[in-house]
């Protein structure tokens, strides 16, 4: 599952760049969807053959910080050291509405925190700049200057509060019967349907509010479950077409999906859907390669990355001149970055993941 992680690290990536051929795999927030469907499975994976008792729920959730926070926090540095060097030499740097912004002492606080917890990120772009305090906004709207999304130092860390949330809640969902897993993400998929008759279709919506996502990270659970249930039946030709059909369906996402990011659109829900289906399948032709596991480490550091990469590559005039020759050494630099990171963090971390797994007594099993 590792090549497709990465191909939707760098949809998120060619999602932030200019446009220069036409040519894009599926949006961001669609990439970012298929992710959480992902997740989903991972997560029942684990706690289902891994995790799989109450006794083991503290080292999962020891193992998922170490997982996050281990790679998050040196890119959070990464970044703020970029940003502080940029705001000494001109001051101008992303640090810089810390700086000007007329909110309290408190609330900045509040905003910093945020930045190194990765909580509340998700809610912060609802919220506006109003004097001295934050406001709600019901609506995200990126190109205010007073959106507090503007305080976040890694924009694209929103989602990994998503995907926190998730692992809260995960061991007390994810191995219970599948009709009720079914039945919860139901709900939320009903939640979201009501909430877009009455208009509630743009960001944050769309894609940035748990309790509508819950329905994709679900339904990623079903999707491991439909594979552990029959796991001979996945390695058949037949199903094994899924996986194909997948990657294809996400990089010609130009030549049959559609620009809106809303999501009851015809196209967005057979993706979506097709991704999920498409899993079993593509875990059981990788679960035993190496070279797919590695490969997909890079996913995460290019998630977190790219932004900073492809600003810091737009200051070099040949680049900034030339949209695809830029795009062309973001994707190259951005990939080096990530392999950097997994050859010297990565690899400690899963070092102390592993121990942890194996002093709370869990399976040496790890997919």
């Amino acid at each position: 599952m590792g090549v497709l992680r990465v191909v939707l690290a760098l949809s998120v990536l060619m999602g932030h760049a200019t446009d220069w051929t036409g040519y894009r795999c599926v949006s961001g927030l669609l990439a970012v969807q298929c992710f959480f469907i992902i997740s989903g499975f991972y997560m029942g994976l684990v706690l289902n053959e891994r995790y799989d008792t109450p006794r083991l729920v503290p080292a999962f959730y020891a193992n998922r910080a170490l997982r996050i926070y281990g790679i998050y926090l040196p890119f959070l540095l990464l970044h703020l050291m970029v940003f502080g060097l940029a705001e000494t030499a001109d001051g101008a740097s992303p640090l810089g509405i810390y700086r000007h912004s007329s909110l309290s002492a408190g609330w900045k606080s509040l905003l910093g925190l945020s930045n190194i917890t990765l909580f509340g990120q998700d809610v912060l772009i609802q919220l506006k700049v109003q004097g001295s305090r934050l406001v709600w906004t019901g609506l995200f709207d990126g190109g205010n200057p007073a959106a507090a999304f503007h305080f976040l130092v890694i924009p694209a860390a929103w989602s990994l509060a998503l995907e926190l949330t998730f692992y809260l809640i995960a061991p007390w969902v994810v191995r219970r019967p599948v009709w009720q897993i079914a039945a919860l993400g139901g709900c939320s998929l009903v939640l979201r349907a009501v909430a877009a008759a009455y208009g509630f279709t743009a960001e944050p919506w769309n894609a940035r509010f748990f309790p509508f996502e819950l329905a994709l990270f679900l339904l990623g659970t079903l999707s491991y479950r439909a594979w552990a249930a029959r796991r001979e039946a996945w390695d058949r030709p037949l199903p094994r077409l899924l996986a194909p059909t997948a990657f294809a369906a996400i990089l010609l996402w130009s030549w049959w999906g559609v620009a809106s990011d809303d999501f009851f659109t015809p196209q967005r829900l057979i993706l979506l859907v097709l991704v999920a289906a498409a899993l079993p399948a593509i875990h059981g032709l990788t679960r035993r390669s190496r070279a797919d596991r590695a490969f997909g480490e890079l996913s995460f550091p290019i998630y977190l990355g790219h932004l900073l990469v492809y600003g810091m590559t737009g200051a070099v005039p040949v680049l900034s001149a030339s949209p695809g020759l830029h795009l062309l050494a973001a994707i190259v630099i951005t990939m080096g970055l990530g392999w950097l990171v997994t050859r010297t963090l990565d690899a400690r971390i899963e070092t102390v993941r592993r121990h942890v797994a194996a002093r709370a007594g869990a399976s040496p099993i790890m997919a």
